[in-house]
């Protein structure tokens, strides 16, 4: 059985590493996952000093619900759309090429390096697959968060062993100003620039909601029970949960 490891975090879904940057600045270890081999090889040149010193572990593979080469739709438009899945890879008819990519299941990642204080899920299309993977762990994350696909996400965050809940804004970032002093890690003086993930863990504004007091709210500002986009327009979300 792996236990906690508190000095360090899940980056999966990298992308171009303003996340995995803040992480590390703020001291802890990093297994950042980029499927794009591309744009993994950037990261590999820009972290080459943290990779050298063991400080991240850096890994072009995807994580899917299947362990196997799978397809990958690399979204030409814009490339934190790429993805496994048809559907998100080639969204509103744009542009698009394919690769064909290693994916692993989460538990290989999590029986390898140990579980993690926090885990980022930015897959598109794979959040699901991480969480329902989830369920059959005894020892999960404390902290975890995912990008919104409606009231289900809620539902696999509870099955996965989640109890309490936030919804940031992913556009207006406005609240991820870092505390002083730190409440997760060593004090970075940052605020977002608009593509990173924001504050995790206990630097989140706000207060936690429980199961019935999460639903309530995102069905009325999110998304509604019919998955209709409520919210603010051109805005979305990222659920954080814990324990």
């Amino acid at each position: 059985m792996k236990l906690i490891r508190n000095d360090l975090v899940f980056d999966i879904g990298a992308n171009h590493g303003e996340d995995t940057a803040f992480y590390l600045s703020k001291g802890f270890q990093c297994i950042a996952v980029e499927a794009n081999p591309l744009i993994a090889s950037k990261l590999r040149e820009r972290f080459a000093e943290p990779i050298s010193m063991g400080m991240l572990t850096l890994l072009n593979i995807g994580v899917w619900n299947e362990a196997k080469t799978l397809t990958f739709y690399v979204n030409e438009h814009n490339d934190h759309w790429s993805s496994f899945d048809r559907g998100y890879g080639t969204r509103d008819g744009t542009s698009y090429h394919t690769l064909e990519v290693e994916c692993i299941l989460i538990d290989e990642l999590l029986e390898r390096y140990g579980v993690p204080r926090y885990m980022k899920i930015d897959v598109e299309g794979a959040d699901r697959h991480i969480l329902e993977s989830l369920r059959t762990r005894t020892i999960v994350p404390p902290f975890i968060s995912v990008e919104e696909y409606g009231l289900k996400a809620l539902d696999d965050l509870r099955a996965a062993g989640y109890e309490h809940f936030k919804f940031l804004p992913q556009s207006d970032k406005s609240w991820a100003v870092s505390p002083s002093p730190s409440l997760e890690g060593g004090y970075v003086d940052r605020q977002s620039n608009g593509r990173d993930s924001g504050l995790f863990g206990l630097e989140l504004p706000g207060a936690w909601m429980t199961y019935e007091q999460a639903t309530t709210h995102f069905a009325k500002t999110i998304r509604d029970a019919g998955s209709t986009y409520v919210g603010f327009l051109g805005e979305w979300w990222d659920i954080h949960a814990t324990y």
